[in-house]
């Protein structure tokens, strides 16, 4: 007898359960390029300024060379080198004369024959490395002069010191040579350069490439790139000379951005704080650990710059300094994280696999809930629409197919589609949880399992170079934060899930207790929405509390799950069973919402591993409950007992 491979004619098909199966299918096919960049990514190099390794052995009697030996031991990958400014010329950071030409000494001021209020440099014969920079002041500076003279090499500039105050002058020498005698990788800091002076910066600096093959990425400093607003020469010696850009978190470096995606997808990101950072911020050594460790884990940083303490004293700063990069390595190491210099990714593509996930999720979920708001006329229609029949889901993947094309062939539908993807998704993974009230841990389950496979088809499809790295960003994130609710609360007034339908609220006079609690969810919605991508408005407290979930359950649960989603879905299960406050719960279904919301987001941060926000969604699922248990013994055993003593109070 042959086995049928279709359910015969008539009849109907789980179609939530197949829906669920399909999403994790296609989902794992698209993602697999990217699991296998996270894969071959796990590592990250630890930079330090050159100048710190050179004044910290200085402090200890030690060359820069043994000092950088005793820290590449404890863990330090590679070298920050700046190209240095006239400002810092002339702060000294380097043993040479920098000023006018007045001051240089007599028997170079006469062999340079330079007006004497001009720009002038002296490398004296004691600083070898300051003549290997001649050849890149003549490039940098079309029409430079140089003369010999006792004791070293005058040089002539033609810019005023005021137009080289902020731009760049000449490379820190010394950085760059001690690299290249031990094979240190470096990161180069580019100066930026006056509007005219462009073109000869860019020509310094491909000859710098060419000549130190130790540079392997770079990015521009100061507030404004080199080149801005046209980035293309800057970038075409990037690409020229086969080196990668470093892509630097939070900078808001006018010309950045447009830097990046020249060189993408030769890119870096990379994670800094400077001096000023921490003795403005006040940020410990301890939060400093913590929070370039978070760079890494969370978000896939590939580079961190670490500095010594500017703040904390120490009888021996050079071997607290040595123990603190051990332990970040340490640190490092102990999440599976290889201390090493980083390459890029290599481009690739989704797919189709991708675009269809996504449209699946997104036509599905959106199908769902115009059938919930339209047909359902009452909780009691409850689990009779689970199964679809075989033409239905026949034509359910003929608009899938539609939408896939869309998605994969169309990029501003492929936008729209995923911000409404996620919010349909969060919306009807909502729905399954709230009105699985009768078989509680089935619809906890269930509507966790629909809110990963929809997560995760979000992130089939933009799970790409451009997305990882930041270059492009997902539209959905605000608005699964705003409109879940509100569809939620309307399909709840239609379906008289509360007992009232809208018309019926605006047509009798509002209740104190109605008030209060639309209050509170206003301004917890303008909280929510306003502490979205805003860290710092993090108050201390709770920045204390995220480092100690961080460090027991290594990926710590976003909050809204943790206490505020999952917590609200169990009281919600207690009371609906109870049938408790029919007018006032609807507020546990709102934070619900905003639950899932939450954990539909994690799946949108496409820079963070995939790994790490199962892990995360997991830890969020067992923690919540936990939470939403307690609240129900404090429910039960005290705030009932108080309702019931002055509940009336305030309900009349």
């Amino acid at each position: 007898m042959k086995k049928r491979l279709f359910p015969p004619e008539g009849a109907r098909i789980n179609l939530g359960l197949c829906v669920v199966l399909a999403l994790f299918l296609l989902s794992a096919v698209a993602l697999l390029p990217r699991m296998g960049a996270e894969r071959a990514s796990r590592n990250a190099g630890i930079i330090l300024d050159f100048r710190d390794v050179a004044s910290l052995g200085s402090s200890t009697g030690r060359t820069p060379e043994a000092a950088w030996g005793d820290m590449a031991r404890k863990g330090a990958t590679g070298l920050m080198v700046s190209e240095l400014t006239g400002t810092q010329l002339s702060l000294g950071v380097l043993p040479l004369y920098y000023g006018t030409a007045s001051g240089l000494p007599d028997g170079a001021r006469k062999a340079l024959a330079a007006p004497l209020s001009s720009t002038a440099l002296f490398f004296p014969k004691t600083f070898p490395a300051g003549r290997k920079a001649l050849p890149y002041l003549a490039a940098r500076f079309p029409g430079m002069r140089t003369a010999e003279a006792d004791g070293g090499t005058a040089v002539y500039l033609p810019r005023t010191l005021e137009e080289l105050l902020l731009t760049g002058v000449l490379p820190d020498m010394d950085g760059l040579l001690l690299s290249e005698k031990l094979r240190i990788p470096v990161f180069y800091r580019v100066a930026p350069a006056l509007p005219g002076d462009t073109s000869p910066s860019v020509a310094a600096l491909d000859r710098l490439l060419a000549d130190f093959p130790s540079i392997r990425t770079l990015a521009p400093a100061g507030e404004t790139a080199l080149g801005f607003p046209d980035l293309k020469p800057l970038a075409g010696a990037v690409k020229k000379a086969d080196r990668s850009v470093a892509v630097v978190e939070f900078s808001r470096q006018l010309g950045a951005p447009q830097l990046n995606w020249l060189a993408f997808p030769a890119l870096l990101p990379l994670h800094s704080v400077t001096h000023e950072e921490l003795l403005s911020r006040n940020i410990s050594r301890a939060a400093l650990f913590e929070r370039l460790l978070r760079a890494v884990k969370e978000r896939s940083v590939r580079l961190l710059v670490f500095r010594p303490s500017a703040m904390e004293s120490s009888a021996d700063p050079y071997g607290t300094f040595l123990g603190e990069l051990g332990n970040l390595a340490a640190g490092l190491s102990a999440h599976g994280i290889a201390v090493s210099w980083p390459e890029p990714f290599s481009p690739w593509r989704t797919g189709l696999a991708g675009a269809a996930a996504l449209a699946l999720a997104f036509v599905y979920s959106l199908l769902q809930y115009l059938r919930r708001f339209f047909l359902f006329s009452g909780a009691d229609d409850h689990g009779r629409t689970g199964r679809v029949s075989r033409k239905g889901a026949l034509l359910l993947g003929a608009v899938v197919l539609v939408t896939a094309l869309a998605v994969r062939f169309v990029p501003p539908a492929a936008r729209i589609i995923g911000a409404l993807a996620a919010v349909f998704v969060v919306t009807e993974a909502s729905f399954l949880a709230l009105d699985g009230w009768r078989r509680p841990w089935a619809g906890l389950v269930g509507s966790f399992l629909f809110a990963v496979a929809g997560g995760l088809a979000i992130a089939a499809f933009f799970s790409e170079p451009a997305y990882m790295l930041r270059l492009r960003a997902f539209s959905g994130v605000k608005a699964t934060l705003f409109l879940p609710p509100l569809l939620v609360l309307l399909a709840d007034l239609r379906r008289r899930e509360h007992p009232e339908s809208l018309g019926d609220i605006f047509r009798r006079p509002p209740l104190w207790g109605e008030l209060f609690l639309l209050g509170i969810l206003l301004a917890g919605a303008g909280l929510v929405l306003f502490r979205s991508d805003n860290v710092q408005f993090v108050p201390a407290f709770e920045v204390r509390m995220r480092e100690f979930l961080e460090r027991i359950l290594v990926a710590r649960p976003r909050n809204k799950e943790i206490f505020l989603g999952y917590p609200a879905l169990l009281l919600w299960y207690y009371v609906r069973k109870a049938d408790l406050w029919p007018r006032y719960r609807e507020v546990l279904r709102m934070a619900t919402v905003l639950g899932f919301s939450s954990a539909v987001n994690s799946f949108c941060h496409f820079h963070t591993p995939l790994y790490f926000i199962l892990f995360r969604q997991f830890n969020g699922l067992w923690t919540g409950v936990l939470v939403g248990m307690m609240g129900i013994v404090i429910l039960r055993f005290l705030i009932l007992p108080l309702w019931e003593k002055y509940g009336r109070m305030v309900t009349e």
